[in-house]
């Protein structure tokens, strides 16, 4: 049973003008050393790799029924390709603990990128009866 849907969109220059103003700084603040990590090397790839995870944590905070906040930090969340390359989600913190409210037991996430736009789609599944 669906619990939760969440779904956000966000332009990729947006993003390539807020990292280029406030660098690590930002990018610390909203991706976990894991996902900075995983982040290509181009400029141009990296700001669409930033804004697809931005957006896509902006839509499991929406599948959460939170948003972004105290109840749903965005290094409560972590987004990393699983072996086929297939998002996956780990929350940790009071994310996990939303989630558990609810009964988010599996997660189902999209991630997609056009020229300009980066787009994120979230569903939060319960499995048990």
């Amino acid at each position: 049973m669906v619990v939760g849907l969440g779904i956000d969109v966000l332009e990729i220059a947006r993003m390539g003008d807020v990292v280029h103003r406030h660098g690590k700084h930002f990018l610390a603040r909203i991706l976990t050393a894991a996902e900075l990590a995983a982040a290509p090397q181009s400029d141009r790839a990296k700001a669409t790799y930033y804004a697809g995870r931005w957006a896509a944590k902006e839509a499991v905070s929406k599948a959460l029924g939170t948003g972004i906040g105290a109840s749903c930090g965005w290094l409560d969340m972590e987004i990393m390709p699983d072996a086929l390359g297939r998002p996956r989600l780990t929350l940790t913190g009071a994310a996990a603990e939303t989630a558990r409210r609810i009964g988010a037991e599996s997660w189902h996430l999209s991630i997609s990128h056009e020229s300009a736009i980066a787009a994120g789609c979230a569903i939060a599944e319960k499995l048990s009866k």
